[in-house]
């Protein structure tokens, strides 16, 4: 199994936010919301806490994450 195939890209909203949302799972387990409701240029990734109170979730940029997670490769690729 590819690492690509072990994720799963799945709707995720309720009748007020039809369409606005997508969940990712990773081998089954959610991992990660992302949200438009503030646009396609503004999407969201959500990430569930396990350490905050209930329904509690970091929300953030996803565009800007994207590229967070770019640098932090080419920093390892650096370190290595």
């Amino acid at each position: 199994m590819t690492p690509l195939s072990e994720f799963e890209i799945a709707p995720f909203s309720d009748l007020d936010y039809a369409g606005m949302s997508v969940e990712i799972r990773y081998r089954g387990i959610p991992v990660a919301q992302l949200n438009r409701d503030k646009g396609l240029d503004a999407c969201e990734l959500i990430i569930p806490s396990r350490f905050s109170p209930a329904d509690a979730a970091f929300e953030l940029p996803l565009d800007a994450f994207l590229e967070a997670l770019n640098s932090a490769k080419s920093l390892m690729l650096e370190l290595n």
